[in-house]
């Protein structure tokens, strides 16, 4: 019934606005107590209506100073990439409570209050079909989720329409790594600048291991996407030659690779008649995307709707796109 799901949703947003606004004026009134700057200071300090605070190990460190903050998290998904991203939780002093097997990913019967035992955020590298009844139940337990599962998209509406509906948190990305973002917009910035330049084509090209299953992967997606629409002499792009002619000048050209363990490999040409312009991005283990995926989870405590890793590092640069 969604009618009654809805006025459920409203009922329990309306009972933690007011734990929130009661939490946050105890803690501020803790804080000016102890002389700790006021909380009100959102520029410095984002995260004014967290609980509870500890000091993290690696504070101050690059990729560290996100939030002061120790966590509880829940892992949907425990293949390879959810025990990476455990790793570098427990590192930065936050503490794993659940892991949902990747086998067994999408079983609501798995995530309840008593197994959450306190998490409040889920990070979810599972599979595209268990995404949306992650996302349902992290609703009904108003539990903010990270998404870093990719192939969903054909789920997109409905897992939005939740959010919206529930007032949880949502940050989702195709690729969590903070060089990636940064490599994402040098991209973006070189298409713009090369785009009146007519003598200078362009391709992009990724590889990955062999274990991954969509290709091209969710980066190489939103990276032709991005260069397809700053760069007005392409309509498109594809993964296809066509058999028996020549390329569609017009068409961007998308080469996948599929081998080994890569982590991942993404690069844009610009090919000019005497010289070539190269940009690439070479991951060098799965360690950057899961730092990427729980300074995400840290950066998304407190807040609620849909975000992606562009309003974390807006957050954190003070820039805009």
């Amino acid at each position: 019934d969604w009618d009654g799901r809805r006025a459920d949703w409203d009922r329990r947003r309306t009972d933690r606005d007011g734990r929130r606004t009661d939490r946050i004026d105890r803690r501020m009134v803790g804080e000016r107590a102890k002389g700790f700057r006021s909380t009100s200071d959102s520029a410095i300090h984002p995260f004014s209506d967290v609980e509870e605070t500890a000091r993290r190990p690696d504070a101050g460190k690059v990729g560290g100073d996100v939030e002061d903050v120790v966590m509880k998290l829940a892992l949907f998904g425990y293949g390879r990439m959810g025990k990476v991203v455990e790793e570098i939780a427990e590192e930065r002093g936050h503490e794993v409570t659940l892991r949902v097997d990747a086998r067994t990913a999408g079983a609501d019967e798995s995530i309840t209050p008593e197994s959450l035992a306190g998490a409040r955020t889920a990070v979810d590298f599972s599979v595209a079909d268990a995404v949306l009844p992650h996302v349902r139940r992290a609703a009904e337990l108003e539990l903010n989720i990270v998404i870093g599962t990719t192939g969903w998209e054909r789920d997109r509406f409905e897992v939005e329409a939740v959010v919206r509906e529930s007032g949880i948190g949502l940050l989702h990305a195709p690729n969590f790594s903070i060089g990636m973002l940064l490599f994402t917009r040098i991209v973006e910035s070189a298409a713009r600048l090369l785009n009146p330049v007519e003598d200078y084509d362009l391709h992009l090209w990724e590889a990955h291991h062999r274990h991954k299953v969509d290709h091209p992967g969710g980066t190489a997606v939103h990276l032709a996407e991005l260069l397809v629409r700053e760069m007005g002499r392409k309509d498109g792009w594809s993964t296809d030659l066509p058999e028996g002619a020549t390329v569609d000048p017009r068409i961007l050209q998308v080469a996948v690779s599929r081998v080994g363990e890569v982590p991942g490999v993404h690069g844009v040409g610009f090919e000019g008649p005497d010289d070539r312009i190269e940009l690439q991005h070479r991951a060098r283990n799965r360690r950057g995307f899961a730092r990427g995926a729980v300074i995400a989870a840290e950066w998304l405590e407190g807040r609620s709707g849909l975000h992606t890793m562009n309003d974390l590092l807006d957050d954190l640069t003070g820039t805009s796109q």
